[in-house]
């Protein structure tokens, strides 16, 4: 039972998880009144004479006019595209630096070993060892936990954004908004194309 509680304890991570915000500007199709009041005037009087002319009556003359009128002013309207902006809130998980030796090299024997340990544990170990804290134990977090037990330790862990890039949407060289979720990103360059503006991404811009 001892044992198991130790093992259970060497294998908590030190980090810890966060509730990260960001607002982003997101497209939206409106449509506005683009028609001047002449023209739906206009559209009124040829309705009404349209209407006189095919009946014969005044009662047709006047339901003309408010057709030819509604006819104008539904043709006057134009679709254009607006931006509102929308908070988006996920939960991210900053990896810490692990202090404890021992369990730091116990744990890198073990995942070199193959040894299956939750993500946010790698992530400790990955940031600790100073390899981007991905959560995923490959070739580069191998090669690195290898250089660290051989003595060869980093000076400064890398940043806990590093893990994932930055992701940032230009339109005409000017950024316009920038997040670490590219299907986001992604969804707002399509918002954007379909209103006709074409706008590209680019990753890891400072």
């Amino acid at each position: 039972m001892t044992l198991l509680f130790a093992l259970a304890a060497s294998q908590a991570p030190a980090g810890s998880w966060e509730t990260r915000c960001e607002t982003q500007s997101v497209p939206y199709q409106d449509q506005v009144q683009g028609g001047k009041p002449g023209e739906i005037i206009g559209g009124a009087v040829i309705g009404g004479v349209l209407g006189k002319a095919v009946t014969g009556k005044k009662g047709g003359a006047v339901a003309g006019a408010i057709i030819g009128g509604a006819v104008a002013n539904e043709a006057s309207k134009k679709t254009v595209t607006r931006y509102k902006d929308v908070e988006t809130c996920r939960q991210v998980f900053v990896p810490s630096q692990i202090y404890d030796r021992a369990t730091l090299q116990d744990t890198i024997l073990r995942l070199n070993a193959g040894e299956r340990m939750n993500k946010e544990l790698v992530m400790d170990v990955q940031y600790t060892i100073g390899v981007s804290p991905d959560g995923i134990w490959g070739p580069q977090s191998v090669r690195a936990s290898n250089a660290y037990l051989a003595g060869d330790t980093p000076a400064t862990p890398p940043a806990a954004t590093d893990a994932s890039p930055l992701y940032s949407l230009m339109v005409n060289d000017v950024v316009v908004v920038s997040s670490y979720d590219l299907a986001a990103i992604d969804d707002i360059k399509s918002g954007l194309l379909r209103a006709g503006v074409e706008s590209k991404i680019q990753v890891d811009m400072e």
